[in-house]
């Protein structure tokens, strides 16, 4: 089967990538769904880390579409009702865009836990009539990260969210969550919100990403002397051949 994946910028949607294509499927583009404004938190899209996921095109030696979208949630029921004002809305016209574009069966994300994602990626691929991929759904997530680290995706942390990480997290490979005693309630791959991640290299990759550095900062919410959340922007980033 074509597919579409829809792509975060993180480890899940990459390794999906990289598990349907050893079940035989064909990626054939990347969906990224960047939001407009400089920080924004979202129900349905990861919203840090916009500048790596703009170079996995190249990586990878597939198109990437990328499209705007506002990050703004009307309907937050588990059953999503078409809302013409809803971030999910963004989804479908994009996906609909890239129709006249690309010949493609089917749309992957990286769902593992959420069922609230899943049953909106799920709807608007019904109402473009192409499936939905989503091969880690229900894994354990302790399994899963295990199997990712050991199937060489490089990834490291770009947010924390969660009274269990602090700001010495971000920057963190994902290997180290398997290393440490740290308690996420199960929530390995982050599935609570706990951490982010990018991916920086991985077998689908014909180029590793390179940053010279990175700043942080807290949530614009927040007072950066009691702040929970945190998220890196990187600088001058630059591709090496593998």
């Amino acid at each position: 089967m074509k597919f579409i994946a829809l792509v975060s910028g993180g480890k899940d949607s990459i390794y999906t990538i990289q598990v349907l294509k050893e079940q035989g499927h064909t990626p054939v583009g990347l969906l990224y769904m960047k939001n407009t404004s400089s920080y924004v938190d979202s129900y349905m899209y990861q919203t840090v880390g916009s500048e790596v996921v703009e170079l996995f095109g190249k990586c990878m030696d597939l198109p990437l579409f990328l499209y705007e979208t506002k990050c703004e949630t009307v309907n937050t029921e588990l059953e999503y009702k078409i809302n013409e004002t809803d971030e999910v809305e963004d989804l479908y016209e994009a996906i609909k865009d890239v129709q006249t574009k690309l010949d493609f069966d089917a749309i992957s994300s990286g769902a593992i836990l959420s069922m609230y994602q899943k049953n909106r990626i799920l709807n608007v691929a019904q109402r473009l009539n192409i499936s939905s991929l989503t091969p880690l759904w229900g894994r354990n997530q302790r399994e899963l990260l295990i199997e990712m680290v050991e199937n060489e995706i490089k990834a490291e942390i770009v947010k924390i969210a969660s009274s269990f990480l602090d700001k010495t997290w971000i920057g963190t490979d994902i290997s180290k969550i398997l290393e440490t005693n740290i308690c996420l309630y199960e929530n390995f791959c982050g599935e609570g919100g706990e951490y982010e991640t990018v991916v920086l290299d991985c077998k689908l990759f014909k180029y590793k990403i390179k940053y010279n550095k990175k700043e942080i900062f807290c949530h614009p919410d927040e007072n950066i002397d009691n702040a929970t959340v945190f998220f890196s922007k990187y600088i001058n980033l630059s591709l090496v051949k593998k």
